[in-house]
């Protein structure tokens, strides 16, 4: 009558992380570093600031679309009602 034999059963059940895609990864950073000149270590650096730089600019871009899209529905909707001259 152990309480805890029960929680070990749906821990085991549970999926671990692979190590496939950290490996892949840094076997191609390695062939990269091992192939290229000095300057692709900055590339390794600031490939994740400019991802993040890309990915930041399309969600701005997304937010930006939604907030005029429902501007323009509210005006619309405002000069149908008559609210607005």
């Amino acid at each position: 009558m152990n309480a805890s034999a029960g929680i070990s059963t749906t821990g085991e059940k549970q999926e671990k992380p692979g190590w496939g895609l950290p490996s892949t990864l840094f076997a191609v950073l390695s062939l990269v570093l091992r192939l290229t000149d000095v300057r692709s270590w900055w590339a390794v650096l600031w490939a994740p600031l400019l991802l993040l730089a890309v990915g930041t600019t399309a969600y701005a871009w997304r937010a930006t679309f939604l907030v005029v899209t429902h501007l323009g529905l509210m005006l619309s909707l405002a000069r149908v009602l008559g609210w607005r001259p």
